[in-house]
């Protein structure tokens, strides 16, 4: 990290800079500050590239696939401006060395480091490639080293350069160390390109050098397609099997990334006591963390920001104070196994101000002894003297109405929260935040984790009860689980260690008793789940391992684990109910949508609204079942889509942009949907039946 030069901007876009990260062929990277506060790595594209039009639509295009990609190994693109002068885009900051850097300046991996470090990689790949991208430049330098797993950078950015400068030149696009030999002949580049470059990164973090040694880039690319990897470093065992079969010269040879994850997921891992890295590698990360804040020390703002809670001085405030102290305490992280073999940080309490409720959350016999059904310490009120966000952060993943349509209740990765939407403010907070939430129109409210589930009662101040806690029993990561309207019943995906080879079945409880009252079998993961209004049925979609490939949508009888009904043509990440309960509004192929009868099975398509791109990614279905609103991915060329849903016909919309998620109001007068993110953040728009807004949440 280096100061700012003379020549360097004090801000792009609406971000400041602090401090100079690096520079490499596509641009320079800055240390920067959002205007909410957070800090975020920017790429600034250099001139060269900057003034060449071909460039510029492959960075559009790729940016936009770019911010599709959402796991705990990908850093998620934050904000981005395609059309700028020097084109640009922002990722989430991961204040660690690079594994070339800490390879280099400490040696080797132990093997259960290695271990880990493929686990990552590989989970990091699969939700790349589900995403429609390829990294097409894994080496060690594009991989960031957290507490809580390997962080791949640049993924999708590598195929922006291709075609222009390196292409201009004759020469072939990749590091050679870490190129495929289909990379290297430009003939049948696959997502498989990937897993031959990640065992190549595994080799130089188990030995020090890259996998078919040092020379000129010539004689490396000979090597790479004709010669053996050096696999002497990697110990005997099952990982070096592993290794050995990605580096097939055949790419139909390799296992996939879902595969190597899956395969990878069984070894054993290092326990939770010490983490995954090496104690030198820890300390690293300590230093970077305390070169940030130094950095921002030296660049405080000249003004406050709306969103950031950092003290005008620029000293570090209540919000930022954590940032740094869940990364500079290094010492105290853990690393888990949660859903689909993946890892994430499991921070122990730490004393700061804003670490109430990070506890771990009472057993269930605790629940079970606590007869004001209060759950002591597991949820929080709203603090009314704390400032309430400007905008909603990360990634939104619903928006509901309560019954009487006064309340909206939010549920997104960094927030779980209930709002009067008329006034604009925050009444009940959930916190920490689940990593799978609902809450119904009636007020009851679920939050799943790793091994339990937790239920309240018309607030976060009355929680009713902790389920599971079972250490053989593993949720999904991303599992939502599904409520009655009454409150009395709860389901949720389980299996022995989070994946389909863990037999996944679909667990029904009984709140007041804490206990499983039936359990039936799934036929892969779930991305949604849900009861019908009445109670009588479940849905939910099912896809294969890694959520790469969608199976279809369930419906089944709860109370026998009866398959209803199974439609095939959902292919994305939501479906939509109409208070009927049997009129089902679903994405199909992602550039149409189709409304089905879950009762009798019959399905329609609505008017195919001309799509150039598969950019559509929910759809909302209004609560009377008149209309079906259809949402495009962020930095769409689209704008959203609106049907009558009885004749099946495009209703005009004059443009009107829609995004994930939408929320249907019980009145049937308003839809609620998130703005297109500006700096990572969201504000939520209320539009009535003329698709006019009436409210902003913000």
């Amino acid at each position: 990290m280096q100061p700012l030069s003379p020549d360097d901007p004090n801000s792009i876009g609406p971000h400041r800079l602090l401090a100079r990260l690096g520079a490499g062929g596509m641009g320079k990277v800055y240390l920067a500050r959002t205007p909410e506060g957070h800090l975020c790595a920017l790429k600034v594209v250099k001139e060269d590239l900057a003034h060449d039009s071909q460039f510029r639509a492959r960075f559009a295009r790729e940016v936009r696939a770019a911010r599709r990609v959402r796991g705990p190994f990908t850093p998620a693109v934050v904000d981005a401006d395609p059309d700028a002068a020097a084109p640009w885009m922002a990722t989430e900051y991961v204040p660690g060395p690079t594994l070339k850097e800490a390879v280099r300046a400490n040696g080797p991996f132990p093997e259960e480091s290695l271990r880990v470090l493929v686990l990552g990689l590989a989970r990091a790949l699969a939700t790349i490639h589900a995403a429609g991208l390829m990294h097409r430049d894994l080496k060690p330098s594009n991989i960031l080293l957290s507490p809580r797993g390997p962080q791949v950078i640049d993924f999708g950015i590598a195929r922006a350069v291709e075609g222009t400068v390196l292409t201009r030149t004759g020469q072939t696009f990749g590091t050679p160390s870490y190129t495929s030999p289909e990379q290297v002949t430009g003939q049948g580049v696959t997502p498989s390109a990937d897993v031959f470059s990640l065992a190549g990164v595994a080799v130089f973090a188990a030995s020090g050098g890259p996998p078919f040694g040092e020379g000129s880039p010539v004689s490396t690319l000979t090597r790479v397609m004709k010669g053996e990897p050096n696999l002497g470093a990697v110990p005997e065992g099952p990982l070096r099997d592993l290794l050995s079969r990605c580096f097939a010269k055949d790419p139909e040879r390799r296992p996939d990334a879902d595969t190597l994850q899956r395969e990878a997921s069984v070894l054993p891992l290092p326990s939770a006591e010490h983490g995954w890295l090496p104690a030198q590698v820890n300390e690293q990360i300590s230093a970077k963390a305390n070169e940030t804040k130094r950095a921002e020390e030296a660049r405080p703002p000249t003004a406050p920001t709306s969103g950031a809670r950092g003290r005008q001085d620029g000293a570090p405030g209540k919000g930022r104070g954590r940032r740094i102290a869940l990364v500079t305490g290094a010492a105290v992280a853990a690393l888990v196994l949660v859903g689909g073999g993946a890892l994430a940080l499991n921070a122990f309490p730490l004393a700061s101000e804003d670490s109430a409720n990070s506890a771990d959350i009472p057993p269930q016999e605790e629940a079970a002894d606590d007869p004001d059904g209060d759950g002591g310490d597991g949820g929080a009120e709203a603090d009314p003297d704390e400032p309430v966000p400007a905008s909603f952060e990360g990634f939104l993943y619903d928006i509901a109405f309560s019954e009487d349509g006064e309340l909206m209740h939010v549920f997104g990765s960094n927030t779980l929260a209930t709002w009067d939407w008329r006034e604009g403010t925050r009444v009940d907070v959930y916190s920490p935040t689940p990593t799978g939430a609902m809450i119904t129109p009636q007020g009851f409210a679920a939050g799943t984790t790793a091994n339990y589930v937790e239920v309240w009662d018309g607030g976060s101040d009355n929680r009713v009860a902790v389920l599971g806690n079972d250490v053989d029993e593993v949720r999904g990561q991303f599992d939502m689980p599904a409520l009655t309207s009454d409150g009395a019943r709860v389901a949720t995906l389980g299996s022995a260690d989070g994946t389909v080879e863990g037999a996944p079945h679909i667990q029904v409880w009984d709140v007041d008793t804490r206990e499983i009252v039936r359990e039936f079998p799934v036929d892969g993961m779930l991305t949604d789940l849900f009861y019908t209004p009445d109670d009588s049925t479940l849905v939910g979609i099912v896809t294969e391992p890694g959520y790469s490939t969608y199976l279809g949508v369930y419906v089944w009888d709860p109370e026998t684990g009866e398959v209803l009904q199974t439609f095939r043509g959902a292919s994305y990440y939501q479906v939509s109910l109409a208070g009927d309960g049997r009129t089902l509004a679903m994405v199909n192929g992602r550039d149409r949508v189709s409304v089905a009868d879950i009762e009798t099975g019959e399905v329609r398509d609505l008017e195919d609204p001309g799509m150039d791109s598969d950019d559509l990614v929910d759809v909302q279905i209004s609560v009377d079942g008149s209309r079906v609103y259809g949402a495009t991915s962020d930095f769409s060329d689209h704008p959203g889509f609106v049907w009558d849903a009885e004749s099946g016909d495009l209703v005009p919309t004059d443009n009107l942009v829609l995004n994930s998620p939408m929320g249907a109001h019980p009145d049937g007068e308003f839809i609620a949907t998130a703005s297109p993110p500006e700096g990572g953040t969201h504000t939520i728009l209320i539009l009535d039946d003329d698709l006019e807004v009436v409210a902003e949440v913000s």
